[in-house]
């Protein structure tokens, strides 16, 4: 399994890589990490 440690992180990566520029490639930009920020400072904010 060792040996193919290399191919696995270039595999991993290259669905991460693939995923972002799909979300990025839009028209209008992307609203993903926007959605997320969002959602993160909505948890922590102050009632």
């Amino acid at each position: 399994m060792g040996e193919y440690d290399a191919v696995w992180v270039f595999i991993i990566s290259a669905i991460f890589v693939g995923f972002y520029i799909f979300i990025e490639a839009r028209p209008k930009g992307s609203t993903f990490l926007k959605d997320i920020s969002n959602s993160i400072f909505r948890f922590f904010r102050k009632r």
